[in-house]
């Protein structure tokens, strides 16, 4: 559950980029941007991290995810000659200036942005209208992109049919700066979060005294440092209970923990079950 920071860049005929990727499998890396993101999945069966949410994915499902908004998408590796297929989509609303958003007409997508700051599954009709518009306009070119992008905005946006995925989070405006100080933070914890790591330690990665970086920290992730420490290693503990057959002390020792009682808290703090609950509801 460790976020990189991504630069998108826009296909050199269009102002905005559209993918169709076929891979073995996702890339394992959790990452965050500034474009709005929405991503359709074609093939593959996995996991899907948003923020502090959890969830399977399998064929159909379509998401919306806001500006600076960690995730991932975890294939499932014990599935044979599987193949991974996604359309997805990542826009600037900057592109369309602030004039724009400022029209009434565009006011009600604007807000739909900001409410993907948390990440939306979309679900009923709407899933199913949004999926044929997202096969259309993988395969359009020119200013009906354009159009198509925001017929795709406006139904979500009108229809209301979606879900939340995380909790709510303050909206901060993260700059380059910034991404590169959590990047060096993010890639300490990644590289470290089986052993033991310190307050000291992380503020010492971001240049920052102890109580500075855990302001700062608080405020562009609205958690505190050691719940994001949890969280990393919550995370990899649920991939291991999902694709291994360890015993739960043992993922607690491999994730950082020295204690059981303490890690089957933690566990049930961010996911809401006990670790052996967690494998019985991806077993089932």
């Amino acid at each position: 559950m460790l976020p990189n920071l991504e630069k998108i860049e826009a296909n050199l005929n269009h102002s905005f980029h559209i993918n169709h990727m076929k891979v073995d499998y996702y890339p394992s890396l959790r990452h965050f941007h500034p474009e709005v993101e929405i991503l359709l999945i074609v093939q593959g069966t996995g996991l899907r991290y948003v923020g502090d949410s959890v969830e399977p994915y399998t064929p159909g499902d379509l998401v919306m995810i806001g500006p600076n908004v960690s995730h991932e998408w975890c294939s499932d590796r014990t599935r044979e000659n599987s193949i991974s297929e996604a359309i997805y989509i990542l826009f600037n609303t900057q592109i369309m200036g602030n004039e724009f958003w400022n029209l009434t007409e565009s006011k009600i997508i604007l807000k739909i942005i900001q409410q993907s700051g948390r990440g939306i599954r979309l679900t009923g009709r709407t899933r199913d209208e949004v999926e044929y518009m997202m096969k259309r306009i993988d395969t359009s070119y020119g200013f009906s992109r354009i159009t198509l992008l925001m017929t795709i905005l406006e139904m979500i946006a009108f229809n209301g049919e979606y879900q939340y995925l995380a909790t709510p989070v303050i909206q901060n405006i993260v700059n380059e700066h910034d991404g590169e100080r959590l990047n060096k933070v993010y890639k300490y914890v990644l590289d470290n979060f089986q052993q033991e790591i310190s307050l000291e330690s992380a503020a010492s990665i971001a240049s920052l005294s102890k109580s500075a970086f855990c302001r700062y920290f608080k405020k562009r992730s609205n958690k505190t440092f050691v719940r994001f420490l949890n969280e990393v290693r919550i995370g990899n503990a649920c991939r291991m209970l999902i694709n291994e057959n360890r015993s739960i002390a043992e993922i607690c020792y491999t994730c950082g923990y020295n204690n059981t009682s303490y890690f089957i808290r933690q566990f049930r703090s961010i996911t809401g079950f006990t670790p052996l609950g967690y494998r019985k509801k991806f077993a089932d």
